[in-house]
């Protein structure tokens, strides 16, 4: 991996209380730079490209960057015709380009801006209705054939699988409510991960709470299955959310009060793994290393750190700490919550900081220097969760699940 200290475009920050130093895209093509959804890489698996979503505000529209992390042979481009409003994008499996939904059509865009058109959703699917989304964030199958696509039409949510090669859309299962989020197992190719979300009515403003938040579906469509059953019933489900494929086939999740867990699905148990609140979390290859926010949702008045942790020594500590709340971009569409996510094979973390001004930038921080600093300085986790209404406290025992298996 290449040397971003060296980079003209990147800017080194050193944590004060941490002494890790990360380096901060200050290089703009755009007004707000975002990387990818903490759920999709934002670097290509050979760690020379860095992808991001590009802003303009008070624009209502993204379109996508790249920089080249080679400092020897830098460069950054602004897509201008290509805005993901469809479905956020995915790095393509050969690490050459990126899938993203626009309008009704899913597209592949390389790095010399060239545009093909992989699957197009005709008026057989979507009969003159309004086309929300494509999908929510792209992800392609093990075997890098088929996209999912968790569609929405109207207040439908239509989930299906496109064929990359033959534009083939085939549906799986279709729902009254919100399901989103579908994800493909890295490691079985039929399989994918949907998620029960909370959703209003548009007529009459009514709540719907989530009843189980993570389900199991297949491309046959011969399964449709809770990943725990009875795991989330009796309690409102978003505050177990941000869940997600580890690159070795766990199920793994944030729950907002308690920690980050793993779900092995032959035993379908659930194990608690870094045991502190935290928001968005993301494993490394192997589930060795997390990275996790905390509280994006209270960093007004709380402030928000980005952290990372150890699990063989079981301990913690901020690569950013106490970062700047950055009250102009508040405006949710904007969406510039850390998101940390591991990055090139585990060699990068990636995540969205506010360490320079104030002002909210991709930030890239070498993995094996916050490792090293973990087990050098971090501190032991102490098991600890926050209550509902946001007081921090221990009461006792962990939350028990009453599983039905």
């Amino acid at each position: 991996m290449y040397d971003l200290s060296k980079h003209p475009y990147f800017t080194a920050y050193t944590d004060k209380k941490s002494g890790i130093t990360s380096y901060v895209l200050t290089e703009k093509v755009a007004a707000l730079q975002r990387h990818f959804y903490f759920a999709q890489p934002s670097v290509s698996a050979d760690g020379k490209y860095l992808w991001f979503l590009c802003f303009n505000p008070p624009a209502r529209y993204m379109t996508l960057g790249v920089v080249s992390l080679d400092p020897d042979h830098p460069f950054i481009k602004n897509f201008s015709h290509a805005s993901p409003l469809g479905g956020h994008p995915c790095i393509t499996p050969e690490g050459d380009g990126v899938y993203f939904g626009a309008g009704n059509t899913v597209y592949k865009l390389d790095i010399e801006g060239n545009l093909t058109k992989k699957i197009t959703v005709g008026t057989s699917i979507t009969h003159g209705r309004p086309l929300q989304r494509l999908f929510t964030h792209a992800s392609v199958s093990a075997d890098g054939r088929h996209i999912a696509m968790d569609m929405k039409i109207a207040d439908r949510v239509y989930m299906c699988v496109g064929d990359l090669e033959s534009g083939e859309i085939r549906l799986l299962n279709k729902f009254g409510r919100e399901y989103n989020h579908a994800m493909f197992s890295p490691v079985d190719k039929d399989l994918i991960l949907l998620d029960q979300d909370w959703w209003r009515d548009r007529d009459s403003g009514e709540y719907f709470p989530i009843d189980n938040r993570m389900w199991l579906i297949n491309t046959d469509a011969t399964r449709f299955e809770p990943l725990v059953p009875g795991m989330f019933y009796g309690r409102d489900g978003t505050e177990m959310a941000h869940d997600y494929f580890s690159p070795d086939g766990y199920v793994c999740w944030s729950d907002y009060l308690y920690g980050a867990y793993e779900c092995d699905l032959q035993t379908r148990k659930p194990l608690l793994v870094w045991k502190r609140p935290i928001i968005h979390s993301h494993c490394s290859l192997h589930r060795e290393m997390f990275v996790g926010d905390y509280t994006p949702y209270e960093w007004k008045t709380k402030g928000c750190s980005v952290m990372f942790y150890d699990r063989a020594t079981d301990k913690e500590i901020p690569i950013f700490s106490d970062m700047p709340y950055a009250e102009i971009w508040s405006d949710r569409y904007y969406h510039t919550d850390p998101h940390p996510q591991f990055c090139a094979e585990d060699h990068y973390i990636v995540c969205e900081s506010t360490v320079l001004g104030g002002e909210p930038a991709v930030a890239i921080t070498p993995a094996s220097q916050a490792l090293s600093a973990c087990r050098a300085r971090g501190e032991t986790v102490v098991a600890r969760h926050d209550t509902a209404d946001g007081e921090s406290g221990w009461r006792g025992e962990l939350r028990k699940f009453d599983f039905v298996l």
